[in-house]
């Protein structure tokens, strides 16, 4: 449907609020929620605008949900995108980690060598002491 359809559409519901006719009360006549009486009591004219009305805001919903459809997918793409690089991130962190363990039991090893050096060096001294 063409969009002077859709326009065309709107201004006859904005002009007879695409209601059904006149002899029910007016809250009920601006429900779209209508009974199948209603239905039955709308006139040819009437009820191809309510057509035309309801397919436009039809057509003006599914437009939407595929404008959003498209960015979720583009987001969805980009962040499928980014994922070998954090993977990436992820083992260079690991590898890190790793490195660290490693550098602290180098340092746990050398300060436990650095003791065994220091009793050697003071039983090396009580010696030489006891020697004089």
């Amino acid at each position: 449907m063409g969009s002077n359809q859709c326009k065309k559409a709107e201004n006859s519901k904005n002009q007879n609020t695409s209601s059904p006719p006149k002899d029910h009360n007016s809250s009920t006549a601006r429900k779209q929620n209508w009974t199948e009486n209603q239905f039955d009591d709308l006139t040819e004219v009437c009820f191809k605008r309510w057509v035309i009305t309801n397919s436009c805001e039809l057509k003006k919903h599914v437009l939407t949900q595929c404008q959003e459809a498209k960015n979720l997918e583009k987001k969805l793409q980009e962040l499928l995108t980014r994922i070998p690089s954090l993977e990436k991130n992820k083992n260079d962190l690991m590898e890190l980690k790793n490195t660290a363990r490693e550098l602290c039991e180098t340092h746990t090893s050398i300060n436990s060598q650095t003791d065994q050096a220091e009793e050697r060096i003071s039983e090396t001294e009580d010696q030489f002491n006891e020697i004089k």
